[in-house]
């Protein structure tokens, strides 16, 4: 009576596996309905063929009724009466593996109809899978965010849960093909207790990651919001969550946990900056310029940008905060007959870099004038037109002038989430969904900017992440912005990642104060992106007398003396040249030690430390 039991467990177990494997991610069910269609052809070919040659003859007739019997297999028919004499199956081993081969057959063939019927079923096997380990909790259903959850169920092992609002069905295959699943009930887009417990999120159970990325940045706040009250409520703490969220602007910030109720780190991105970020990770600044033995630049970095919409303004402002380099001056030209360049109207940015604006486009006898006259500083030329079209139309021009000209810098055709490249070699890189890739993994984001801001805090007796926890986010953003520049410090310095972890730093005080002096300008150039301006004069010292009358009163002063964050300024934004007098001031009222040239340089001379959590994919392409 055993054998019997036995074998029916055996019979459900090996069901289940086969459902199992329809409910699995899509490579691994592919590699499995490929390895049974291998099975099903070797094994019935050998034991037919050599089946029929055996009882039959060696003729026509035993090949055609071998080829015909094996096409028949998949559709669940045998033939093991006509070959059952055959030595193959003279043995128990032969019997099991013939009919094996029978069964990865008829598996290919009834796939499709056991993920029919086994649809409910599925789908329950999937929801189950959903309430173990980490989890990516998608927020809108559109063909980014569906190509980010494969992008992170492939190459992060996550589990992807889709909140649909929409109703977006067409979606559905795409998102089943690689796991993931799809819940479009009222408590999950309006979540409440009840779509916690569904995924089992409980106090220090699991790690919740959350990417809004519904087109309408509105709704991707307001889900944000919503569910943060709810985590709240549950006493989920913020170390268990992270928000990535499209669209939101600066009033995602409010979402990010710093003393109070939030998500442990948030990112909040726009299509068109994310796309500036991806170019600028590729082809930084620094690869387009050449340094001499003390890490100082030999040439300016020339700017030239086709197009001035959404596209050319992320551009510019990433551009800016990575082109920034000790003996270099940033110039940039924009080509637009009807620019959108208002926000730029009184701005600190034209006031303190060469930027030059010609109403006319890149098809104009004016722009092929500028670019004669010009070739020889032109660093890189960037089209965005807003028409995939048009951009194409100008590089092919661009590209069939500068063919006769020794001179090739880099030209970038570029719109929202995607980009080709040619450089000056003549090669060309794109990228078609800036979704499929990890750009958008907070973790692999955040590992390098965490460490700078652990090594700017000088605590010893806290961890990166315990000061991150802590670490606001503005500061956040920053230390992500001085972590993108590390490619351009070992540009400078003649050195790769690998030599600089093997002993080779800090380089002699030369080359340090060189690219001290650069990181200051990055720094700089950051802060006047995000709207600063410099705080001097005498508003410094209004800001100064009320610092020294607060701390009299109180005994400390409750705000920053040199950062003013609501009116969006700092007296940190003067030239190098400038930063020794304002060190002195800052010590005569504080009477601490500042020495904010030192700041820079320590920023440097840490870069080894930085280095040591540099993400290995990235390490590679910067050698």
């Amino acid at each position: 009576m055993i054998k019997p039991v036995v074998l029916v467990i055996l019979v459900l177990a090996a069901f289940l596996a086969a459902v199992l494997n329809l409910a699995a991610e899509s490579r691994f069910r592919n590699t499995v309905m490929g390895c049974a269609i291998v099975a099903a052809v070797g094994i019935g070919a050998i034991f037919y063929g050599s089946g029929y040659a055996y009882s039959f003859g060696l003729n026509a007739t035993s090949l055609m009724r071998a080829l015909l019997t094996l096409c028949r297999t998949f559709g669940g028919v045998n033939d093991f009466g006509s070959i059952q004499a055959s030595p193959l199956l003279q043995s128990g081993a032969g019997n099991a593996v013939f009919w094996f081969g029978h069964f990865c057959a008829f598996y290919v063939t009834a796939s499709a109809a056991i993920a029919t019927l086994g649809e409910k079923l599925l789908r329950r096997i999937r929801v189950t899978l959903l309430r173990r380990g980490p989890l990516l909790l998608i927020y809108g259903v559109n063909s980014s965010s569906v190509s980010y959850g494969k992008s992170m169920a492939a190459n992060k092992k996550r589990s992807v849960l889709f909140i649909d609002p929409d109703n977006s069905s067409s979606f559905d295959p795409a998102i089943k093909a690689f796991g993931g699943v799809v819940d479009r009930s009222s408590n999950a887009v309006h979540p409440d207790k009840h779509f916690l417990k569904q995924i089992n999120m409980t106090q220090g159970s699991r790690r919740l990651e959350l990417a809004a990325l519904h087109a309408d940045g509105s709704k991707n706040q307001s889900f944000a919001e919503d569910l943060l009250e709810v985590l709240t409520d549950a006493g989920i703490a913020p170390s268990q969550t992270s928000l990535i969220i499209s669209g939101a602007g600066e009033s995602a910030s409010s979402l990010q946990a710093h003393g109070g109720p939030g998500y442990g780190s948030v990112l909040a991105f726009d299509d068109y900056e994310l796309t500036a970020r991806i170019i600028m990770n590729a082809f930084p600044p620094c690869g387009r310029l050449t340094f001499d033995e003390h890490g100082k630049a030999t040439e300016d970095f020339h700017a030239v940008i086709l197009g001035y919409g959404r596209m050319g303004r992320a551009m510019l402002s990433h551009l800016l905060m990575n082109g920034q380099f000790s003996g270099s001056s940033f110039k940039a030209d924009i080509f637009d007959a009807g620019p959108q360049n208002g926000f730029l109207l009184g701005s600190e940015i034209m006031k303190h870099y060469d930027i030059r604006f010609h109403l006319c486009d890149g098809r104009s006898d004016e722009f092929y004038s500028f670019l004669t006259e010009n070739i020889g500083s032109v660093s890189c030329i960037v089209i965005c037109t807003g028409n995939t079209s048009v951009n194409r139309e100008i590089a092919e021009d661009i590209t069939g002038w500068l063919s006769r000209r020794e001179r090739r810098p880099l030209i970038i055709q570029t719109a929202k989430g995607s980009y080709t490249a040619l450089d000056e070699n003549g090669r060309t890189s794109e990228c078609r969904d800036i979704y499929d890739s990890d750009v958008l993994d907070i973790d692999v984001i955040d590992a390098m900017a965490m460490q700078v801001h652990h090594i700017y805090t000088g605590n010893k007796d806290t961890t990166a992440a315990e000061d991150w926890a802590a670490c606001g986010y503005f500061d956040r953003i920053s230390s992500r912005a001085n972590a993108d520049f590390y490619p351009a410090h070992l540009k400078a310095s003649g050195r790769t990642a690998k030599e600089i972890l093997d002993g080779s730093w800090p380089p002699d005080e030369e080359m340090l104060e060189n690219l001290a002096i650069s990181e200051h300008e990055r720094w700089c150039a950051f802060h006047y992106v995000q709207g600063f301006a410099p705080l001097a004069g005498d508003a410094f010292e209004e800001r100064a007398a009320r610092w020294l009358k607060a701390k009299e009163t109180d005994g400390s002063a409750p705000f920053s003396l040199t950062k003013d964050m609501n009116a969006r300024l700092h007296a940190c934004l003067v030239p190098w040249e400038e930063l020794d007098a304002l060190s002195a001031r800052v010590s005569e009222i504080t009477g601490n030690n500042t020495d904010y040239k030192q700041y820079d340089r320590e920023s440097v001379i840490t870069l080894a430390e930085v280095l040591k959590v540099m993400p290995e994919q990235e390490e590679e392409h910067n050698e």
